[in-house]
């Protein structure tokens, strides 16, 4: 039945009206249903195994530039930087760019480009000029495997690239006890430091210390004495902003009237970790003292070992020792070494329950010595040793394995090969040629880890150390994913 006034139009009306209804619907079911097969596709290849899912380790590719960084040695009179080679790497030439030796405890200067240097593989070479800090920049053939150093009698500093983060467990910044930090920028732009310190109760306040500029290839010190005094050491936390930096620490022990003023390089742990070896202890050591640092957030427990040339064992009466968060501990290791259990001790072994920095400092004769986690070696290193009497330990072995230690006089040429059988928690002790001016090392089937032992007598006997650090031999590319 129609309605009143209807015509046949009008049902054709109703046609139209009921078709285009239709389609109506059948977008909403779409609109419905598609959301369902997107999210039951995802699902699906979510599920799936995805061997490039999570993180990834970075890559590797051949190192296309390298920089290394001397710094200046304690005095004027300090031997000019020599550079060589790891094994089996060719060479080429490397521009230096060189800075006047140091004057005073605080102050800055300018490194300026002098003549390049050519360092083959086989070669080690004096860059002249070179008793202040000093820079070393490889490009293509030329960046792997530089390894540099200067000679000292009682204190060798490190050459090394520049860092962006680390610690200088135990500085000091009073008369008995100083710390000068130079800071060395090889590059055109500005750089940006921040020092962190952290005493026995935790983080330490000093503006002073924060925002420290070192301008274009300049080279600048600080005087912790002057610039943040304090009566007790504490651990600097190290981290450039801006740019790159090459820190080093000169601490001065200083009796003060009672004994002899001795000077040392304090090695930088880069690397926090709950498991770590230090490498050359003295023999017979005074008032060998052990620092930790602590840069969590949590209290850490850390048990010390013992290392000799035959085991690993925890010595008697050893402290169960707890370092508070943020925090340093300081601990005297006196009694640990009185007796025959100390005999023969290489190396000291650090188990924590949560990553720690730590050093070790002792007194060798009058002789400061300063000692840090020494980096590990699973290629082959290489290092500019001091000239005289001087020996190389070993240690850090994860199996049992032949080291090979080849010395080198200043020209480059071979004068002695040696093997060291190491093991498993022990040392092992090499001398090496009084005329040996480089050294090689190479453990092909486990990681080690090495320090040169330099003694000197006459009047002021003592002891330099030098850690062998790895070459930089390729350049690691991280893996970035998308969010």
């Amino acid at each position: 039945m129609t309605e009143p006034g209807s015509t046949e139009k009008a049902g054709a009306g109703r046609r139209a009206s009921v078709s285009r209804g239709r389609r109506i619907d059948l977008l909403v079911a779409l609109a419905i249903a598609a959301p369902a097969v997107v999210a039951l596709s995802v699902g699906v290849i979510g599920g799936e195994d995805n061997p490039l899912s999570g993180p990834q380790p970075p890559t590797t590719s051949a190192l296309t530039s390298a920089t290394m960084v001397c710094p200046g040695g304690l005095t004027g009179d300090d031997g000019a930087v020599r550079v060589t080679r790891t094994p089996d790497v060719p060479g080429g030439r490397l521009a230096v760019a060189t800075a006047p030796a140091a004057r005073g405890a605080s102050g800055s200067s300018t490194t300026k480009a002098g003549k390049p240097v050519t360092v083959e593989q086989g070669s080690t070479v004096e860059v002249p000029s070179s008793t202040g800090p000093t820079v070393l920049d490889g490009r293509g053939a030329a960046a792997p495997g530089i390894a540099a150093g200067r000679d000292g009698e009682l204190a060798v500093p490190e050459c090394r690239g520049p860092s962006y983060d680390e610690w200088l467990v135990g500085v000091g910044a009073s008369a008995r006890y100083a710390t000068t930090i130079e800071l060395v920028n090889p590059d055109d732009g500005d750089a940006v430091v921040d020092l962190a310190l952290h005493d026995a109760t935790g983080p330490v306040e000093e503006p002073a210390l924060r925002g420290i500029e070192v301008p274009p290839h300049g080279v600048k010190r600080i005087d912790l004495a002057t610039a943040a005094p304090r009566a007790e050491a504490t651990a600097a936390h190290l981290t450039v902003v801006r740019g790159r930096v090459t820190a080093t620490a000169r601490n001065t022990w200083d009796p003060l009237g009672r004994g002899v003023v001795s000077t040392d390089f304090l090695p930088a742990d880069t690397s926090p970790s709950s498991s770590s070896l230090i490498l050359g202890v003295p023999k017979k050591p005074a008032q060998p003292t052990l620092q930790l640092a602590n840069p969590g957030d949590d209290e850490v427990r850390v048990a010390v070992r013992f290392v000799t040339e035959q085991a690993a064992f925890t010595p008697t009466g050893a402290p169960e020792i707890s370092v508070p968060p943020q925090a340093i501990e300081t601990v005297d290791l006196t009694k640990l070494f009185k007796g025959a259990t100390a005999d023969g001790v290489v190396g000291i072994e650090l188990e924590a329950s949560g990553p720690v920095a730590s050093s070790f400092m002792a007194l060798s004769g009058d002789d400061l010595v300063l000692l840090a986690p020494t980096p590990s070696l699973d290629e082959p290193a290489a290092a500019v040793v001091p000239s005289g009497r001087k020996s190389v330990v070993l240690g850090g072995a994860e199996r049992t394995a032949v080291v090979d230690v080849v010395s080198y006089d200043a020209a480059g040429k071979e004068i002695r090969a040696d093997k060291v059988e190491i093991g498993t928690d022990r040392g092992a002790t090499l001398s090496l040629p009084d005329d040996a001016a480089s050294i090689s090392v190479v453990s092909r089937n486990t990681r080690i880890q090495a320090v040169v032992l330099a003694a000197t007598g006459g009047r002021r006997p003592g002891l330099a150390t030098l850690r062998v650090r790895p070459a930089e031999l390729r350049a690691e590319i991280p893996v970035v994913e998308p969010d």
